[in-house]
């Protein structure tokens, strides 16, 4: 695909958020009744979910604007049931935990990215708790073999420092488990603001320990969001963004405060539901260099990356180790990417916990055919950085975005201004 090239401008209605429609879902099927979720994303990992949990009993009609999904699950009777979740990591940490609280007898399994994922911490949790679960593989890795019915109530302590997804697993399933499950934590947490979400969601579907249908109400994905914003500040460009809480608690909205210290020009119009944020250049007209801690926003790190790729000065985005955990190995992903640019870049400190460096001066651009390394972020960093490189970027499999964003190229192309 040939990539874009000009400068952002218009209006655009961001989709919703993709970790608020999971624990969304994954609520309302545990739920005795009938549930609405309004404005979800539909994408790759959402329909995974919700086909998932439809296996497992619950009925999910999905409408243009609203999710109507009827519970609960019921398990998978007397046969094996095989959950194949593909590459989507979320609803495998989600599953995981439940199925040992569900009757029946499943295997949890995915694609070979998925496999390479940790799920060691759940695993050990769970089983302190009763779960039987059985690896089929590699000890802490997909595929499990899990016997529902297990899982008992009480504390549970699990590490924190590699996924605040397990916390968030264990928080979903208490309500369904005989005398809840009090979750504590080891080490030092990450993306708690993730857990944070994750509560929000259990206030409206269980405000009282035990799940109650609901109507529920998606914001707009703070993650995808990213990469307008970036866009617009490099391209010295103006958008508009509807969708977005301006008090949002998604880890992402950082990435706000971020383009404005990289010399970006962010506000808002309007309140409420209807608040737009606004995104230009800014009055510098150049890029910032920045130093910035992104471990607690993962998902933010390419679009940040993208953003600084040729800004003035070096800038240093610390905590990335996790990144060569997602969808695909990001942190060597952000490297190609800005290789490809023509930036300069490296990784540099322990291979424990390295920062990604980027001497934005330091580069020349260049037309770039970038990979998607199978990652939909990575993707979407490839059309932020090809919207200033020399005209003719191309990228090899765009369709990768449809994991979170399948609308993205069409929304994108409809923003970019050719120079």
């Amino acid at each position: 695909m040939r990539l874009p090239h000009g400068r952002l401008e218009g209006t655009l209605r961001v989709p919703g958020s993709k970790s608020v429609t999971n624990r969304a879902l994954v609520a309302a099927a545990l739920a005795g009744g009938r549930s609405e979720i309004v404005a979800p994303l539909d994408s790759d990992d959402t329909r995974i979910l919700a086909a998932a949990l439809v296996r497992l009993g619950a009925t999910v009609v999905m409408g243009r604007k609203i999710w109507e999904v009827s519970g609960p699950l019921s398990g998978s009777g007397r046969e094996e049931l095989v959950l194949d979740i593909g590459p989507a990591g979320t609803p495998a940490r989600f599953l995981l935990a439940l199925l040992p609280a569900l009757p029946g007898r499943f295997v949890l399994d995915g694609s070979a990215r998925m496999r390479e994922r940790p799920m060691g911490p759940l695993v050990e949790a769970l089983r302190a708790r009763g779960a039987r679960i059985e690896a089929l593989g590699a000890e802490g890795f997909l595929p499990l073999r899990i016997e529902g019915g297990t899982l008992t109530g009480g504390e549970v302590s699990i590490r924190a420092d590699v996924s605040s997804q397990f916390v968030s697993a264990l928080l979903l399933a208490s309500p369904v488990v005989a005398g809840g499950l009090s979750v504590t934590t080891e080490g030092r947490p990450v993306s708690g603001a993730y857990v944070e979400l994750t509560r929000r969601v259990l206030a409206t579907f269980a405000p009282e320990g035990t799940y109650r249908p609901a109507r529920f109400r998606v914001p707009g994905d703070d993650s995808a969001a990213c990469f307008p914003i970036a866009g617009a500040v490099v391209s010295g460009g103006r958008v508009r963004l509807e969708g977005l809480d301006p008090d949002s608690p998604q880890p992402d909205a950082a990435f706000r405060r971020w383009a404005v210290e990289a010399g970006g020009g962010l506000r808002w119009e309007g309140k409420g539901e209807d608040a737009v944020l606004v995104v230009e250049d800014g009055a510098a007209g150049s890029v910032e260099a920045l130093d910035a801690d992104v471990d607690p926003a993962p998902d933010a790190a390419l679009p940040l990356a993208a953003l600084l790729a040729f800004a003035r000065g070096t800038s240093r985005l610390r905590g990335v180790a996790r990144l060569r955990e997602k969808e695909s190995d990001r942190l060597s992903a952000a490297l190609d990417l800005l290789e490809r640019s023509g930036a300069s870049a490296r990784a540099e400190g322990p291979a424990g916990n390295p920062s990604l460096v980027i001497e934005g001066s330091g580069g020349r651009p260049r037309r770039a055919a970038f990979a998607a390394s199978d990652d939909h972020r990575v993707a979407m960093a490839a059309a932020v950085l090809a919207l200033t490189l020399p005209t003719g970027c191309t990228l090899d499999t765009p369709g990768v975005v449809s994991k979170s964003y399948p609308r993205f190229w069409d929304d994108w192309t409809a923003l970019v201004v050719p120079r």
